[in-house]
């Protein structure tokens, strides 16, 4: 395991091959962090050594069941921003905390170019744990074993069960963390807000370049606290 707790990517190519799975090695693939799951297949990114996470690239198929299932077990997240500065900072947030919830974006991997595999594979699908990783794989395989049995991979519909929370209004965000207060972050140190908008709070830190961050995980996850 790395140092962090994850899996190595050679911890994962056993963990792949051990539930049946079949490697696709596609000309110019980092076959140091990349396996694919057959030719126009989803691809799973697994660079721990780097990053605090692992990344799959989804077809469709596979990206509906997984959201299926994973809304089922209350696990996923649906991401809507159509910025990738925006996207990045979401999910740099969520990995910070390690999070055990799964991150969706349908049609990220267009959004948030560059990509180290097809740009026909569409979706971007996010997470932090080696539970969500067999998670993740289980449900790969399974669609992998109706392809076999009926030559086409099983079709999901996704309906989603509840709607979005809204966003947490500026005059809320205020009241914890006021204009020009001072709040501490676990990786970029202290900082001052700047400015604050619906959903949003923006700290200029003193040792690293200006963030803006989601109100609803600085609040419920206490990504920021107030600085001493």
């Amino acid at each position: 395991m790395t140092e962090t707790g994850f899996y190595s990517f050679e911890e994962v190519c056993s963990l792949i091959e051990e539930k049946g799975l079949n490697r696709f090695e596609r000309d110019n693939a980092d076959l140091n962090s990349i396996w694919q799951f057959g030719p126009k297949r989803s691809c799973l990114q697994a660079h721990t050594t780097v990053f605090d996470r692992y990344v799959l690239y989804a077809t469709e198929s596979d990206y509906n069941a997984i959201r299926k299932k994973a809304d089922e077990e209350g696990l996923a997240l649906i991401l809507t921003e159509k910025s990738a500065d925006l996207l990045d900072t979401v999910i740099n947030e969520y990995e910070n905390v390690k999070s055990k919830a799964i991150l969706f974006i349908r049609n990220g991997n267009r959004i948030m170019q560059p990509s180290p595999v097809e740009c026909s594979i569409s979706h971007k699908i996010v997470f932090f744990t080696n539970e969500n990783l067999e998670f993740v794989l289980d449900i790969i395989a399974e669609n992998e074993k109706s392809r076999k049995k009926t030559g086409s991979q099983k079709v999901y519909t996704f309906v989603p069960k509840k709607e979005k929370e809204p966003e947490i209004e500026a005059e809320k965000i205020s009241e914890i963390f006021p204009l020009e207060s001072r709040v501490l972050h676990g990786k970029y140190g202290e900082g001052t807000v700047t400015n604050i908008s619906d959903g949003r709070i923006t700290v200029d830190f003193d040792d690293f370049e200006e963030k803006i961050f989601s109100a609803t995980i600085c609040i419920t996850k206490s990504l920021l606290k107030k600085a001493e």
